[in-house]
């Protein structure tokens, strides 16, 4: 008994972890950004482009191998996606140049996507309903306290060493997770379920791409995705700039936004067993609508103290987290292919919207925050109207 709860919290933990590539590969080494372009002696928009690089890899590889997982399961393509972000890690802390600095980064992006889509498509794999928003939900929860660790790491190490430490950690870890993955992640997807070829999983997609049923949840949850990355870009900005915060302290504001995260996601499952998914998911949207709302209220008249923002971000982003894992399942609810295709494209619609829309939260500069508060309401009303004509399509 003891044994298969150990292999089970070690299974959940793993599963987490590998969730959490996209904030240990960005957050970590964030602290450092002024060395490395001291080192490379370049720009700090050219050094800035190694960040970009990473998001559009995590994008572009969730793409591609979600597909081929469909094909070959999911343990083979996680080993080797494994394998790639330990070589790349690596090749990221000898770089001689930005430019190879900045191509070692797409790499590393492209395989870490390995780890977040294949966690999904092993969810998927395992679970139906309830029990899929209730094992996503502990995924979330772990994979919350990586934005609150990853930085206060990351600053830690480059107090004392030089920034390539940084990248010898992610070697490590990603060694740590390709033993943990051989030891405890065992094959979900069974081969009388698997795509014939990659070409059948191709047109699996393609069906998926143009199911519009499907596509209008991943836009839905893509606009809630939206709001919680135009609150990480302007966040730092409110507390440093228009409350006078040091880095430090606003270190401390995200660390509790962040355990707000992760106390709340993983009741997302209890509520979705009595409510279902889709009304838990409506609840939560609308909570972050009357957040936004506040936000509004807050930006046109802002009070002196940090407080009222603050509990915004806080139940907007909790909210954020409460009604993901329920999206998820929907969404694998209303798909025709195999679930790595459906998770990739989930993962990079997220990617590619929020992207698109967190840029415009500066467009007033660092003391306004009416741009911020603008896409918190109306990515949190889209969602909402998205969600309710997916629910109103047939099949």
């Amino acid at each position: 008994m003891f044994k298969e709860k150990f292999l089970y919290a070690a299974y959940v933990v793993t599963l987490g972890l590998l969730c959490a590539f996209a904030p240990m590969c960005t957050d970590l080494y964030l602290p450092s950004l002024p060395t490395i372009k001291d080192y490379f002696d370049t720009s700090a928009s050219l050094v800035q482009l190694s960040l970009t690089a990473s998001f559009f890899g995590l994008a572009l590889g969730q793409f591609l191998i979600g597909p081929i997982s469909d094909v070959y399961g999911r343990v083979k393509p996680l080993v080797v996606t494994l394998l790639f972000f330990v070589i790349s890690s690596f090749l990221c802390s000898i770089a001689n140049s930005a430019e190879s600095f900045i191509l070692f980064r797409l790499v590393q992006g492209m395989s870490a996507a390995g780890g977040i889509v294949l966690t999904r498509s092993i969810a998927c794999d395992k679970f139906r309903g309830y029990k899929l928003t209730s094992f996503m939900s502990f995924l979330m929860a772990i994979n919350s306290i990586a934005p609150i660790l990853a930085p206060i790491i990351g600053s830690f190490i480059i107090s004392f060493v030089p920034w390539q430490a940084l990248f010898y950690v992610l070697t490590g870890w990603g060694v740590l997770l390709l033993l943990q993955t051989v030891l405890f992640v065992d094959e979900s997807l069974d081969k009388n379920k698997r795509a014939k070829s990659i070409k059948d999983s191709i047109v699996l997609m393609k069906a998926d791409l143009f199911n519009v049923r499907f596509m209008l949840v991943c836009i839905a949850f893509a606009m809630i995705m939206g709001g919680f990355f135009s609150y990480l870009a302007a966040s730092p900005f409110v507390f440093q700039s228009i409350y006078g915060f040091t880095p430090f302290e606003y270190s401390l504001t995200f660390a509790l936004v962040s355990l707000c995260v992760s106390a709340i996601a993983p009741f997302s499952g209890t509520f979705a067993k009595r409510f279902s998914n889709i009304n838990t998911s409506r609840c939560a949207i609308i909570l972050m609508i009357v957040s936004g709302l506040i936000a509004m209220i807050i930006a046109i008249c802002p009070p002196q103290s940090f407080i009222p923002i603050l509990l915004v971000f806080c139940v907007y982003c909790s909210m954020m987290g409460f009604s993901m894992s329920c999206g998820f399942s929907i969404a694998m609810e209303f798909k025709k292919g195999g679930a790595g295709a459906a998770s990739g494209i989930f993962g990079v619609m997220y990617f590619v919207i929020g992207s698109l829309i967190s840029p415009f939260v500066g467009i007033f500069g660092e003391n306004s925050m009416i741009p911020l508060a603008f896409n918190l309401l109306i990515c949190a009303i889209l969602a909402l109207v998205f969600l309710e004509l997916s629910k109103r399509l047939k099949r």
